[in-house]
């Protein structure tokens, strides 16, 4: 059996609370990777689509723009206050890691509870979906393709990339550098039309930039949600901690790197936007790069439809890298089903986590209840950042003597908490049966936790039946247990 040994970060024993595994996984991602993921993920596939939804509660262009700014310094903000964390618990898992050792086993386990069935299976269904539609449109130019196509192809992708996931890791941060290059060809390429069109003086649409601004409080905050949304996906790295080679040096500069690029590139594609596309336009398409590109130049727009579909792919890999890791985490901790925390002996990847997200998200891509859940992954990262800013702040008030590698002003975390309960009031205040609805099913949680790790005793029968199967499993796909 292949056994891969590694350095221990030296981190605080009684806070980390996590032992040495016997099989570790490869610490094979550098500075490069860590940035190609982020890019990848930081705003997913939100700048095709997100404009339409933040014009509208802005009204104008000039608003437009503040918020996309806006939102993309809170989301810097959070990202420094996790890499915070990040650089303290350099462990697979992430969040779920920081919750365990700061709160305990319970909160613990509601956030792995809501990660898994809120976050995980949805989005990889949603985003496995998107990349069939952008790929097979430029076959159904005159219409939209057809719904069990669209569905089949998903689904294809989908296993794919689980399986270049399980079998060689150091070859999918190849593959996912690429795919993130071909997210920034796409905006560029929009950039570099919207650039053409202000040479040509295309630029009635930010005559009064202001004009037609909405300025009641319910209207700003929604647009200020909908942009803190469209630069998320970012808290994916910070589960990548384990296989990240130097995580104290490499995770701060790749925040820096990536919001620095995201966020110049997702504000002048919305200017390009409007040098093509008056807001009445881009208020009737939800597919706005698509809308764009016939506008300007109609031959492109197969390009950007592939690119694009290239764009949600990257996303798709970089999330299953990111999220079967935070399931690998609990399971080893006792909070999942053992099977869920082996590695697979000869890849050393968490070969039953990541199998167990793809069936929920296949589940969900062919049952079609996968928007009711898309609208649920809002709420949810609302509550995991208020539970994650709640533990650094709690250590920096009773542990203040924990090494931290990576060290944030104590107002950003204070001002970051602030703003993410107002945003979770707001969507209960606009939204109650919506966010009531996905607070029911991350609460169900405690009644798991409950019956899967406090009820020891379970009856013998149950423990056998458990055991077999897991053995079974093991001998099967060659898993190893990583303790």
């Amino acid at each position: 059996m292949e056994r891969q040994q590694i350095d221990v970060p030296s981190v605080d024993e009684d806070a980390v609370g996590i032992h040495i595994e016997k099989i570790q996984m490869k610490k094979s991602i550098n500075l490069l990777h860590c940035t190609a993921i982020l890019v990848a993920v930081t705003g997913h596939v939100s700048i095709f689509i997100s404009p339409t939804m933040i014009l509208a509660n802005t009204g104008s262009v000039g608003l437009t723009l503040i918020m996309w700014i806006v939102g993309g310094f809170i989301n810097l903000s959070l990202a420094l206050c996790f890499t915070e964390l990040g650089t303290m618990f350099p462990f697979s898992g992430g969040p779920y890691v920081y919750i365990l050792n700061v709160f305990g086993p319970l909160p613990a386990f509601m956030l792995l509870w809501g990660y898994f069935l809120l976050i995980n299976g949805p989005f990889w269904a949603f985003v496995s979906y998107g990349a069939s539609v952008y790929i097979l449109q430029p076959f159904f130019p005159t219409c939209r393709p057809p719904e069990i196509g669209v569905k089949i192809l998903g689904g294809w992708i989908l296993v794919t990339f689980v399986a270049l996931n399980g079998v060689y890791m150091k070859y999918v941060t190849k593959v996912q550098t690429f795919l993130s290059s071909t997210k920034v060809i796409g905006l560029l390429l929009i950039v570099v039309c919207g650039i053409i069109q202000l040479v040509r003086g295309e630029t009635d649409h930010f005559e009064n930039i202001m004009a037609n601004s909405k300025t009641d409080l319910g209207s700003i905050s929604f647009a200020a949600f909908f942009s803190t949304f469209s630069y998320g996906g970012w808290q994916v790295i910070s589960s990548l901690m384990e296989e990240t080679k130097n995580p104290a040096r490499d995770l701060p500069r790749a925040v820096y790197i990536t919001f620095f690029i995201v966020m110049i590139v997702y504000i002048l594609t919305n200017v390009a936007f409007f040098t093509v596309l008056s807001p009445t336009e881009l208020l009737r398409s939800d597919a706005v790069a698509v809308l764009f590109m016939q506008n300007f130049y109609g031959p492109l727009t197969p390009v950007i439809t592939i690119l694009v579909g290239l764009c949600c792919i990257g996303v798709l890999n970089a999330s299953i890298m990111g999220h079967s890791r935070v399931l690998f985490a609990g399971a080893r901790n006792g909070h999942f089903p053992s099977i869920f925390g082996t590695l697979q002996t000869t890849f050393l990847t968490p070969w039953a986590a990541i199998l167990a997200i793809t069936f929920l998200a296949l589940f969900l891509l062919f049952s079609g209840g996968l928007v009711l859940f898309i609208e649920y992954i809002q709420v949810f990262s609302i509550i995991m950042t208020l539970m994650v800013l709640s533990a650094l702040l709690y250590l920096r008030r009773y542990r203040p003597e924990m090494k931290r590698p990576y060290k944030v002003n104590i107002a950003l975390p204070i001002v970051m908490l602030v703003i993410n309960f107002v945003m979770l009031l707001i969507c209960v205040i606009t939204e109650p049966t919506r966010t009531g609805m996905a607070l029911v099913l991350f609460f169900t949680g405690v009644p798991v936790y409950l019956f899967g790790v406090i009820w020891k005793s379970k009856p013998k029968s149950f423990n056998d039946i458990i055991y077999k199967t897991t053995v079974i499993l093991q001998k099967t796909f060659l898993l190893g247990k990583s303790e």
